[in-house]
C-alpha cells in the first residue's frame, strides 16, 4: 500500500515537474496573481496554476500587472495591438487597439483607444462605448461643462458624456460659447459665420462674412448688415 502511494506521489510529482519544463521561462507564483505563475514559450506568455493547469496559452509579447489600468484587468499585447485579461484568465477585450490610455483622463469610467490614428473610448466592463472614429477627442468641459470637441476630416462638432454626437463634425471653426451671446458659439464652414447654441442646435445658420457686436448682433454679408435676433 505503501508503495503504491509512493508511486502515485512519485508521478503526480514527474507529472509537473514535465509541464514545467516545457516552458522556457516560469516566474514565481504570487507576481501577478496568487495561485499563478507567468510561463513563457518563444517570447510568448502566458499562466499556469499551483497544479501546473495552463490558465492562459503562451500567447502574448507583455502582460503588465492587475490593477494598472483596472482593478481586475492586466494589459496584454501581441503584434503591437493591445487588450486586456480578468483574473479568471478570460479575454476581456481582445487585442486590436495600438493605444489605450488610462480609464478617468476624459470621464471615470472611460479609457481613450486608437486604431489607425483614430480615437475612441471603451468602458470599464470592456465595451466599445464609441468606436475609433476622430482624429482629435478634447477634454470635455472646454467648450459645454457635458461636452467634448471631436475632429475628423478637418471639421468639428461635439460629443456628450453618453457617447452621442450631439452636433456632426461638420464645421471648420467653432468659437467658445458666450463671446458674443451668453448660450452661443460662432460656427464657420467656407468662410461664413453662424451660430450654434448649448442644445446643439444651429440657431444661425452659416452666412455671415462677418458678425460684429454692437448694441445686438450684426451680421455683415456682401458689405450689407443685418441685425441678428435672438
Amino acid at each position: 500500500m505503501k508503495n503504491l502511494k509512493l508511486i502515485f506521489v512519485l508521478l503526480t510529482v514527474s507529472f509537473f515537474t514535465y509541464g514545467q519544463n516545457k516552458y522556457d521561462k516560469v516566474s514565481s507564483y504570487g507576481q501577478y496573481q496568487e495561485k499563478w505563475a507567468l510561463v513563457e514559450i518563444g517570447g510568448l506568455l502566458g499562466f499556469i496554476d499551483r497544479e501546473g493547469n495552463e490558465i492562459i496559452k503562451p500567447q502574448y509579447e507583455k502582460i503588465l500587472a492587475f490593477g494598472q489600468y483596472q482593478e481586475k484587468w492586466a494589459l496584454v499585447e501581441i503584434g503591437g495591438l493591445l487588450g486586456f485579461i480578468d483574473r479568471e484568465g478570460k479575454e476581456i477585450i481582445k487585442p486590436r487597439y495600438e493605444k489605450i490610455l488610462a480609464f478617468g483622463q476624459y470621464q471615470e469610467k472611460w479609457a481613450l483607444v486608437e486604431i489607425g490614428r483614430l480615437l475612441g473610448f471603451i468602458d470599464r466592463e470592456g465595451k466599445e462605448i464609441i468606436k475609433p472614429r476622430y482624429e482629435k477627442i478634447l477634454a470635455f468641459g472646454q467648450y459645454q461643462k457635458k461636452w467634448a470637441l471631436i475632429e475628423t476630416g478637418g471639421l468639428l462638432g461635439f460629443i456628450d458624456r453618453e457617447g452621442k454626437e450631439i452636433i456632426k463634425p461638420r464645421y471648420e471653426k467653432i468659437s467658445a460659447f458666450g463671446q458674443y451671446q451668453e448660450n452661443w458659439a460662432v460656427v464657420e464652414i467656407g468662410g461664413l459665420l453662424g451660430f450654434v447654441d448649448q442644445e446643439g442646435n444651429e440657431i444661425i445658420r452659416p452666412q455671415y462674412e462677418k458678425i460684429i457686436k454692437d448694441k445686438g448682433l450684426v451680421g455683415v454679408l456682401k458689405g450689407n448688415r443685418e441685425e441678428i435676433k435672438n
